[in-house]
C-alpha cells in the first residue's frame, strides 16, 4: 500500500546519468524523475526533425535533462537550482524546436518552449509535485537571474549549454565519454561565470559547437525540414489525425508514424518532400539567390583560468578565434539558397 501511495520510492536512489551514477535522496528530486511527464523526455529527440533526415544519434531531452541537473548537483548547485535543471526542457513539444515554427506564425514566439514553460509545469501534473515540496512552478523556472550556473547569455557556458556540447559531442564522436567527463571535471562556476582550468579539453566541445551551427542547428537543411514537419503537424491536425493535445504531450516516434503513414495526399507530399530537402536547394551567390535564411549563431568562447585569470578561448587559441569568426560571418550573413527547379 505504502508503494502504491508513494510510487517514486520504486525508483533505485542511485540515478544513471552521462557523468555517472548519482546517489539521489530527496524525495522532490525522485518523484519528479520518475513523473509521467519527464518520463516522457525519453521519447522526445535532442534534435527534432534532424533525427529523422540528417543527425540520427540516439541522444534524447531525457538524456539531456539529466546531464544538465548531474552538472548542477556535482558542482554543487541549489537544490532548487538543479530542480530548476531537471525540468528545464519539459515543456518542449515533439520533434523539439519544430513547435517553435508551429507556434511562431500563431503568437510570433522565437522560442515557443520556454515561453509556456510555466503553464506546462502546471497543465502536466508537475507543479502539484512542487508544491508538495513548498516549491513553485515560478520558483524554478529555467532563468538566467533566478539560476546563473544554470542558463547565461551566449557565448558564455551554462550548465544546458555544457551538457548539449558534451552529449552531443560524444554521440557525434567527437570526444570519449571519458573525455566527456574529464572536461566537467574542469569546470568549476566561479563569481558568476563557468571557467574551465585546462585549455585542451574544452577546446574540443568548442568547436563541436561551431560544426553543430552550421551542420545542424542553423543549417539550411535544418531550416527547411523544420519548416515541412511544421506544415506536416498542422496538416495533421486539421484532418483530425492528431490534436494539439498530441504536439504537446506526444513523443517524436508515434507522431512520426501516424504522419508518415496515412493516406491524405496532402501529408503524403509534405513528408515525400521532408526527404527530398537536402537536394531541393543549392547554395549560391547572394546576387542569384532565390531567399536568404538566417539562423542563429550557437557558437561558445569559453572562460579559460590561465595564469589566475579568466580569459576567452578566442584570446588564447588563433586557429579557434579564426573558425569562430568565420563561423558567426557565415551565420549573421545568411544562407543565400537558390530552389532547384
Amino acid at each position: 500500500f505504502f508503494l502504491c501511495m508513494f510510487p517514486w520510492l520504486l525508483y533505485c536512489d542511485k540515478i544513471d546519468t552521462f557523468y555517472g551514477a548519482l546517489e539521489v535522496e530527496e524525495p522532490v528530486l525522485l518523484e519528479l524523475i520518475a513523473s509521467p511527464a519527464f518520463q516522457r523526455l525519453k521519447g522526445i529527440h535532442q534534435y527534432g526533425v534532424s533525427y529523422y533526415t540528417t543527425h540520427k544519434e540516439e541522444y534524447t531531452r531525457y538524456d539531456h535533462s539529466l546531464g544538465v541537473f548531474a552538472i548542477l548537483r556535482l558542482k554543487g548547485a541549489s537544490l532548487e537550482a538543479q530542480v530548476a535543471g531537471l525540468l528545464h526542457d519539459v515543456s518542449h513539444t515533439v520533434f523539439s524546436h519544430v513547435g517553435d515554427f508551429v507556434f511562431a506564425r500563431q503568437y510570433q514566439e522565437e522560442d515557443y518552449q520556454n515561453s509556456i514553460h510555466e503553464r506546462f509545469l502546471e497543465a502536466s501534473g508537475l507543479g502539484n509535485i512542487l508544491r508538495a515540496y513548498s516549491l513553485s512552478p515560478s520558483d524554478v523556472l529555467p532563468e538566467e537571474e533566478l539560476f546563473p550556473a544554470l542558463e547565461q547569455p551566449k557565448p558564455n557556458l551554462c550548465a544546458d549549454r555544457i551538457d548539449y556540447n558534451i552529449q552531443g559531442a560524444y554521440y557525434r564522436g567527437f570526444i570519449t565519454q571519458e573525455e566527456g567527463r574529464q572536461i566537467l571535471e574542469d569546470l568549476d562556476f566561479i563569481e558568476g561565470h563557468w571557467v574551465s582550468k585546462s585549455f585542451s579539453p574544452i577546446n574540443k566541445i568548442a568547436s563541436f559547437a561551431l560544426f553543430m551551427t552550421q551542420d545542424c542547428w542553423s543549417s539550411p537543411t535544418n531550416h527547411f525540414a523544420s519548416h515541412i514537419l511544421a506544415d506536416a503537424l498542422l496538416r495533421a491536425i486539421e484532418i483530425h489525425l492528431i490534436s494539439w493535445q498530441d504536439v504537446h504531450f506526444g513523443v517524436d516516434d508515434v507522431i512520426w508514424n501516424l504522419l508518415l503513414n496515412n493516406q491524405d495526399q496532402v501529408l503524403q507530399r509534405l513528408m515525400e518532400s521532408l526527404f527530398q530537402v537536402p537536394s531541393s536547394f543549392e547554395l549560391v551567390d547572394p546576387a542569384v539567390a532565390d531567399r536568404i535564411i538566417y539562423g542563429k549563431f550557437s557558437g561558445i568562447n569559453p572562460w579559460i583560468l590561465m595564469d589566475g585569470k579568466k580569459v576567452r578561448l578566442t584570446e588564447i587559441e588563433p586557429s579557434f578565434a579564426q573558425e569562430y569568426e568565420r563561423v558567426e560571418g557565415v551565420i549573421k550573413k545568411g544562407w543565400s539558397i537558390r530552389l532547384s527547379s
